[in-house]
């Protein structure tokens, strides 16, 4: 069951309702207290959203009531774009003169006709959310049932990211990956294949990285190649993934054929080390067709892969399949409280709580560094105990129990952050987003209201400093012209995912054009926009294209 967020957009109305240039406007068109209205009915359904948004997992029908009412606030807030763009027009009007106010008065914008219009439809869309608003007391709902903290976090963070923690309890498993790349890439004429393979969030690719930025792998190979596969096992996209982590740049041959021969002639006698992250193909067709591409390499040439499944690592490899394990009990002790405490900061009955939840984490390492950086900001036992009792432990998970404790790291922070964070979902897995022009995604979509003097730009840099944080963003890096871009963990873009699956669509080559019904946000990777829009599905979707 996905769930549906509304409190962020639920925030941004109501700061868009609260604004001096509405009222302003609104009351010039005689619509002030029919705006009053609706900000009045924003203020009730507000108040109880957290606990909504906190029960909707254990009750479909709160859930529908969650999305009947995101239906409704997305239409209020189209509404409300448009008292702001006739505003701007009308302000550019008033300052080209007498005689563009004239002209208006006789197209479809004139003052009159605008003002009949916006009043049906911001009538009707009040009486549609009171509706909505009514059927909220069948639920019990509390009021403020928020930890105030969690809405204080971006004002507290620095401009300062954090480092990442050092990865614990691996280094016997590095050193015994490495002796496997060295020695069989010493005597082996094909190439070999070595799968890692376990739950996700174990570490799988942290380990990979590891033994990948060895010192003693870097010497031995003479090329190093990186690739993140995920669901999309498209030997096109592959072949030229490779080919431009060699060459340092783009390619755009599109045929496979060429794409191939272009591959053949860069690893041609030269011993490389391939890693293949993520891989979720089990056709044993599409792994034909890209292994026959890498076998022109020296001798010793190696691939490594890493994948969640165990049937992609049989069908995969060709050396014994290496499954991680859990981190000990110690490890993931000390990764927990480099996370959760401050240097210096140590209180015994935190430790006992603190000892309880990591247990429950199962040793997994993202489970525990995503907690651990939540509880590095509440202060309190009952805070604590409320993590280590919350009822979202009890939610069944499919595959290893790891999505109810990101789940509850994501329901601990503000709304603003997670209307932030589930937005990324708008960029495919792996996907490098560039810091600068993610903050400003943000800011054109509403998500970051202004506090009085603060700038919107520091404000949304405080929200991303809070998700580097709290390990939603990782690898953190400073490319070129020192542009800094961040990564998702594969496990928090599923989240992220799960929650945006009707409202976030990416669309790229080869893939199926059924763009969802609730569609809100719609991103063009590789594709030509053109196509696209004179679809009528994208009247209501804020569209964003990478150059």
């Amino acid at each position: 069951m996905a769930n549906t967020l509304v409190s962020g957009l639920a925030n941004t109305i109501l700061g868009n309702l609260s604004s001096p240039a509405l009222q302003e406007f609104g009351a010039a068109c005689g619509l002030k207290d029919e705006i009053q209205k609706l900000k009045s009915t924003f203020t009730a359904i507000q108040a109880v959203l957290q606990d909504a948004e906190a029960k909707q997992t254990k009750s479909k029908a709160l859930q529908d009531w969650l999305s009947k009412l995101k239906d409704a606030a997305y239409d209020a807030d189209n509404i409300l774009d448009e008292f702001e763009t006739e505003a701007l027009i009308r302000k550019e009007d008033r300052q080209r003169g007498v005689l563009n106010q004239i002209i208006a008065c006789f197209t479809h914008r004139n003052p009159l006709v605008f003002r009949l219009r916006m009043a049906h439809k911001v009538k009707d869309i009040r009486e549609r959310l009171d509706t909505i608003a009514d059927e909220r007391d069948k639920f019990h709902l509390k009021e403020g049932v928020t930890d105030s903290q969690v809405y204080d976090m971006e004002r507290r963070q620095t401009s300062s990211l954090v480092i990442e923690s050092k990865i614990y309890g691996r280094n016997e498993e590095k050193e015994m990956i490495i002796k496997v790349l060295l020695d069989n890439s010493s005597h082996q004429n094909d190439l070999s294949v070595y799968a890692i393979w376990g739950m996700g969030g174990l570490g799988k690719t942290s380990l990979s990285q590891l033994v990948y930025n060895d010192p003693r792998v870097k010497t031995h190979f003479e090329l190093r190649i990186w690739v993140c596969v995920s669901d999309d096992f498209s030997i096109q996209r592959l072949t030229r993934a490779i080919i431009e982590s060699i060459e340092g740049g783009g390619c755009n041959i599109l045929e496979l054929d060429p794409l191939q021969l272009r591959l053949q002639e860069k690893l041609s006698g030269r011993r490389f080390l391939l890693v293949l992250d993520d891989v979720w193909n089990e056709y044993h067709d599409k792994w034909d067709g890209l292994k026959i591409a890498l076998r022109c390499g020296a001798k010793g040439s190696m691939l490594v892969v890493t994948t969640r499944s165990e049937e992609v690592a049989r069908m995969m490899a060709t050396l014994p399949i290496f499954n991680p394990r859990c981190l000990s009990e110690d490890d993931s002790w000390i990764l927990f409280e480099s996370r959760a405490f401050e240097i210096g900061r140590r209180e015994e009955n935190l430790e006992t709580i603190g000892k309880a939840i990591v247990k429950k984490c199962r040793g997994l390492p993202l489970a525990i560094k995503a907690l651990g950086s939540l509880l590095r900001f509440k202060n309190s036992t009952s805070e604590w105990l409320r993590v280590k009792e919350s009822a979202i432990w009890d939610l069944a998970d499919g595959e290893n129990g790891i999505s109810p404790v990101l789940r509850l790291s994501y329901n601990n922070i503000s709304p603003s952050s997670r209307q932030c964070f589930v937005y990324c979902s708008i960029f495919p897995k792996d996907y490098a987003m560039e810091v600068d022009m993610l903050i400003e995604l943000w800011i054109a979509n509403g998500f970051i209201h202004s506090k009085g003097e603060t700038d919107l730009y520091r404000m949304g840099r405080g929200i991303f400093n809070n998700l580097v944080c709290r390990s939603f963003f990782q690898d953190v890096k400073e490319g070129y012209m020192g542009r800094l871009t961040c990564k998702m963990h594969d496990l928090m873009h599923d989240l992220a995912m799960s929650i945006m699956i009707q409202e976030c669509y990416i669309i790229e080559p080869g893939k199926e054009l059924k763009i969802p019904e609730k569609v809100r946000h719609l991103s063009f990777y590789g594709a030509h926009i053109g196509w696209f829009l004179d679809v009528k599905m994208c009247e209501k979707c804020n569209l964003y294209a990478p150059l």
